[in-house]
């Protein structure tokens, strides 16, 4: 199964890079490939997201689950779609004052080999690509310079 990993350090708190990482619905704003996500099921612990994935013309929609444990870590995982198995895990560290080590590892295997190069080109660059897009979206939502 291809695996995507990526680490960086911010300097904002593990809480306000959670609350970044939870606001599914805002993902298609900042990070290329995602079209639409839209949360179908919400409580303090679970989203269940509709979502939809795409490159030009090519859209895939799936559902997913995220399973969130605040402020440390949110594991989402699914096998709608164009996945026969997604599992993406975000993990938040304390680094210091105000600072958090932000990893990303995504996980997937596909359902059809006609979509695995149009869904890998998404996830090859992904995990450093999305902590980059992230750390730019935390600039400015929370109004800091990044160190």
């Amino acid at each position: 199964m291809p695996s995507h990993r990526a680490s960086r350090i911010l300097p904002w708190s593990c809480e306000q890079l959670f609350d970044l990482a939870a606001d599914v619905e805002n993902y298609p704003a900042y990070l290329p490939g995602w079209v639409s996500a839209r949360v179908i099921e919400r409580t303090d612990k679970r989203l269940r997201v509709e979502q939809q994935l795409g490159l030009k013309l090519l859209r895939q929609p799936f559902v997913s689950t995220a399973e969130l444990e605040r402020p440390g870590r949110i594991t989402v995982h699914s096998d709608d779609g164009p996945f026969r198995c997604l599992r993406l895990e975000w993990r938040f560290e304390a680094a210091g004052l105000q600072r958090c080590r932000v990893s990303l590892s995504i996980d997937l295997q596909l359902n059809s080999s006609f979509l695995e190069p149009m869904v890998n080109s998404l996830f090859n660059l992904a995990a450093t690509d999305v902590i980059s897009r992230f750390e730019i979206r935390a600039h400015t939502v929370y109004e800091r310079e990044p160190e």
